[in-house]
């Protein structure tokens, strides 16, 4: 399992002997998985939130956590963000775990959830004249 960056805009990530590129979500898609990653329980959102993709290590565990607790909801963001089927992804044993783990970072970098999250509190936060 291997994830390349390109130039910001898509990560190649490998499932098995097959190469799948990630791509940063049209704005129609990307409201589809802002309403999917809504649908979390609070706690997952939570938990999701404090993901740094920078840390591996802890982002593999807050994602393993995630899944336990949410694995519908999460297959759901996996199928949006990569544009694999949800049947694929929860039965393709090629994907498997790890499989869903890269995908989900993937689509986490690569669509700067991190980032926006962050940009929309700051908006809510700003006073009001």
């Amino acid at each position: 399992m291997s994830i390349e960056k390109t130039i910001g805009t898509s990560v190649e990530v490998t499932l098995g002997n097959e190469k799948h590129v990630v791509e940063k979500l049209a704005l129609g898609r990307y409201a589809q998985l802002l309403l999917a990653l809504k649908n979390l329980p609070t706690g997952a959102l939570k938990e999701m939130q404090s993901i740094d993709t920078e840390n591996e290590e802890e982002s593999i565990q807050a994602i393993i956590g995630l899944i336990g607790s949410s694995w519908g909801s999460v297959l759901e963001i996996i199928a949006i963000g990569s544009g694999i089927e949800k049947d694929r992804i929860e039965n393709d044993s090629s994907i498997g775990l790890d499989g869903g783990i890269a995908l989900f970072v993937a689509i986490f970098e690569v669509n700067n959830l991190q980032g926006v999250v962050k940009q929309v509190k700051n908006l809510f936060n700003r006073p009001t004249a």
